[in-house]
C-alpha cells in the first residue's frame, strides 16, 4: 500500500481515480459514548475488506490516533491524521493532507462541540452515526445533539443520512428497556445493538478491531456489526450513483433535448 501522499490536492468528496470518497462522521456531544470504539471497528473493517481508508482524527484526546500507531505491520493499513482544532471543522488545510487515494473517510470528532463547531464537519459527510449509550444522563444529552442535528438543512434535504447505534447494552436491564423505548420514539433509525464487551477494550490496547482477529468470541461479536456494514453499503452505492449523474458531460445531458 502506497505511501499517503501530501502534496495533491483532492476533492473531499472524489478520491484520485474519479470516484467518491465515502465520507462516514461519528459525532455526539456527549462524551463517553462509544465514538472511538465505533470509528475504529469500521476503520479496521474497511482496511481488512481492501478499501483505501483513512481517519482523520479531530479529538484533542488523540484515541483513535493512538489506537492507528499500536496497529502491528501484519494488520491491514488505516492512514490517520490528526486535527485538534474542532471550531474549523474540516477546513481546507486538512483536504489538502487527505492522501489522494482515499475511498472512505471516517472522521472521529470531539466531544462537547457546539451547534457552530459541527456544522462544518456535517457539511463534509455522506452519513452521520451517532452512538448512544443506555445512561439517563447520557441519553438525555444525546436527545439535544440529535434535535439539533435534524435541524440541519443537510439533513432535511436528505444529504446527510443518519443513523444511531445502540452501544455499549446489557440485555434484560432497566437501563437496555429504557433506551430501547426512546430510540423507537426517534425518527432516525437505530441500525444495531452493540453488546457490552470488554473485548473491545483488549483488543484497541493492541491496536486491533474485531476484523483483525479471527477468534470464535470475535466472530460472534461480528454479528452484531453486520446491519450497520449492510446499510452502509447501500448508503455508499447511493453516492456513487449521484456522482455519476451530477458529473455527467454536458454534452451527453442534452441528448434527447
Amino acid at each position: 500500500m502506497r505511501a499517503p501522499g501530501l502534496s495533491r490536492c483532492p476533492r473531499i468528496g472524489a478520491d484520485d481515480s474519479g470516484g467518491t470518497v465515502f465520507r462516514i462522521l461519528i459525532a455526539n456531544s456527549k462524551g463517553g459514548s462509544g465514538k472511538t470504539t465505533l470509528t475504529t471497528t469500521l476503520a479496521g473493517y474497511y482496511a481488512r475488506a481492501g478499501r483505501l481508508a483513512t481517519l482523520l482524527d479531530c479529538d484533542p484526546q488523540g484515541s483513535s490516533l493512538a489506537w492507528s500507531q499500536l496497529r502491528g505491520a501484519q494488520h491491514a493499513t488505516v492512514r490517520t491524521l490528526a486535527s485538534s482544532d474542532p471550531a474549523n471543522g474540516l477546513g481546507t488545510g486538512w483536504v489538502l493532507r487527505l492522501p489522494s487515494d482515499t475511498q472512505v473517510l471516517l472522521i472521529d470528532t470531539p466531544a462537547g462541540l457546539r451547534a457552530h463547531e459541527f456544522v462544518p464537519f456535517a457539511r463534509h459527510a455522506d452519513v452521520l452515526l451517532v452512538p448512544v449509550v443506555p445512561s439517563p444522563l447520557d441519553l438525555h444529552a444525546t436527545l439535544g445533539f440529535l434535535d439539533g442535528v435534524r435541524r440541519l438543512p443537510e439533513v432535511r434535504q436528505g444529504l446527510l443520512r443518519v443513523g444511531l447505534i445502540a452501544n455499549r447494552l446489557r440485555e434484560r436491564t432497566v437501563a437496555a428497556r429504557d433506551l430501547d423505548a426512546t430510540l423507537q420514539r426517534l425518527t432516525q433509525t437505530c441500525l444495531i445493538r452493540v453488546r457490552d464487551s470488554q473485548l473491545y477494550l483488549r483488543l484497541a490496547a493492541v491496536g486491533m478491531s474485531l476484523f483483525d482477529d479471527n477468534s470464535s468470541t470475535t466472530r460472534g461479536h461480528r454479528e452484531d456489526w453486520q446491519p450497520l456494514l449492510d446499510w452502509l453499503s447501500l448508503r455508499e452505492s447511493e453516492r456513487r450513483r449521484e456522482a455519476k449523474v451530477a458529473f455527467l458531460p454536458a454534452a451527453a445531458k442534452k441528448i434527447g433535448n
